[in-house]
């Protein structure tokens, strides 16, 4: 069991990594569309790590990156933050710093996003309900300026 169990998380890790942007924005959104009925803490978990996600397979792929080095570029950027993997998609990408693309509010908003979800996942806790719907806005505002930055097609849904 512990041999299955290894093997599929290393298949797992090998699929993230030689997935192209787009293959990985199609399995975000239907992250993103399972968690909309679900509640707060899960809604900004998956927010914040779809664009965690993103962020690290556009850095992964970046132009002019050969297909044949994704893994290796995959590992010097698999435990990155997810505030420092937006920083340098969009730097790679020309696509100018996080203030200028989101705004000030909008980056400090997913800066607190990212620092729930770490105590939501990390602490098991649950903050108050009414904190979700910014925070969680605010990481889809990331995620599809992402999307344009990548040249990838827009996202259908923005519901927090």
């Amino acid at each position: 069991m512990f041999d299955e169990l290894r093997e599929e998380l290393e298949q797992l890790r090998g699929a993230n990594a030689s997935s192209r942007p787009a293959a990985r924005l199609g399995v975000i959104r239907q992250r993103l569309a399972r968690a909309e009925g679900e509640i707060g803490p899960t809604r900004l978990v998956t927010a914040v790590s779809a664009v965690e996600a993103l962020a690290r397979s556009l850095i992964v792929h970046a132009p002019g990156r050969p297909a044949s080095s994704a893994h290796f570029r995959y590992r010097q950027v698999a435990l990155k933050a997810p505030l420092e993997l937006v920083e340098e998609a969009l730097r790679l990408y020309e696509a100018g710093s996080p203030q200028d693309r989101y705004g000030e509010e909008t980056w400090q908003l997913f800066e607190l996003a990212d620092h729930y979800r770490h105590l939501v996942v990390h602490g098991c806790t649950y903050p108050a309900p009414d904190r979700y719907p910014a925070l969680v806005a605010a990481a889809r505002h990331v995620l599809e300026g992402l999307v344009e930055a990548g040249g990838l097609p827009r996202l259908v849904s923005q519901q927090a």
